[in-house]
């Protein structure tokens, strides 16, 4: 739908979104203004349509371009993320919002994409079935993590290396030339609040922690052309755990279920806390404010499929 502006901000047509949507019994996907000044533009859904209840993964939800994910179904139609665009990518939720199955289905698709994935949990990997031990590097101690970070600090200067040598952009670049000779390395950490808290910590775990803290810094700011990514997830609502280096690194943004603080460390603003309903499971807003429905999946059969 296109309309006058009628000398009103963009931002005033924004912020009475809510209200727009109730005259006109729509659902606003966005707002924007249109390329002459004095136009906006709603994209928009009937307001008698809704995201299903239950959203089941099938493997031909998979997409096949080089490393786009499918984060789910939101009114518009399928949420995606290309990590080779957008490298990195920030979960928040609170406990029972879906965030660690949401985590989950994101690791799937780049395990079935053939990418290296490593995950930290020092819980001992029990949230993960004996089929994710199989596909998967876990590291389940902060030593252990620290070496694990520094060998790949040490595979993205190789690469570095190489691709400047051959006069390749990036990763994709390189493999097309190449005959896909490097995969793509995911680094996840489902609780990194709790990977990065010093609280409580001696100096000598303090400065292991900085150090680990340090390596994801690096990837988090030279990862995307040697194809290495971050998919970290946190449900503390704790704006002091993730450095301004790491955060502001991790450009793709996507919240469940959370209260004003967490949404606000998450999106930059309370809209999770206020647009999902408290008791919903599988329900995320993305940075760009869109709803969608994030998969549910059987992982014994769809690793298998």
């Amino acid at each position: 739908m296109e309309f006058d502006s009628c000398g009103i901000s963009l931002k005033e047509w924004q912020d009475k979104e809510e209200r727009i949507e109730t005259a006109l019994n729509i659902y606003i996907l966005k707002i924007i203004q249109g390329k002459n000044r004095k136009r906006i533009l709603l994209y928009a859904v009937s307001g008698e349509q809704s995201l299903p209840d239950i959203l089941h993964w099938q493997n031909t939800d998979l997409n096949e371009k080089d490393f786009k994910l499918v984060l789910g179904q939101s009114l518009g139609g399928k949420v995606t993320v290309d990590l080779t665009k957008v490298p990195h990518i920030l979960i928040g939720g609170s406990t029972g919002s879906g965030k660690s199955v949401f985590l989950k289905s994101l690791l799937m698709q780049c395990i079935k994409k053939n990418a290296e994935v490593y995950i930290a949990d020092f819980k001992g990997g029990v949230d993960f079935t004996p089929i994710w031990h199989k596909k998967c590097t876990f590291i389940m101690k902060e030593q252990a993590l620290l070496d694990t970070l520094t060998t790949i600090i040490y595979e993205l200067k190789h690469r570095k290396f190489l691709l400047k040598d051959c006069g390749c952009a990036n990763i994709s670049e390189f493999n097309k030339r190449y005959d896909n000779h490097f995969k793509r390395i995911i680094f996840a950490c489902d609780e990194v609040a709790e990977l990065l808290d010093k609280t409580g910590l001696s100096k000598d775990q303090k400065e292991l922690i900085s150090k680990i803290e340090q390596n994801l810094s690096t990837i988090a700011r030279q990862g995307r052309a040697f194809g290495i990514h971050l998919i970290l997830a946190t449900q503390r609502p704790d704006a002091n755990i993730l450095s301004g280096q790491i955060k502001n690194n991790l450009d793709y943004r996507v919240c469940g279920r959370a209260d004003n603080i967490l949404s606000t460390i998450i999106l930059d603003n309370t809209d999770a806390a206020n647009k999902i309903p408290k008791d919903s499971q599988g329900l995320f807003l993305n940075h760009e404010g869109v709803l969608f429905r994030g998969y549910l999946f059987d992982e014994s059969k769809t690793f298998v499929e």
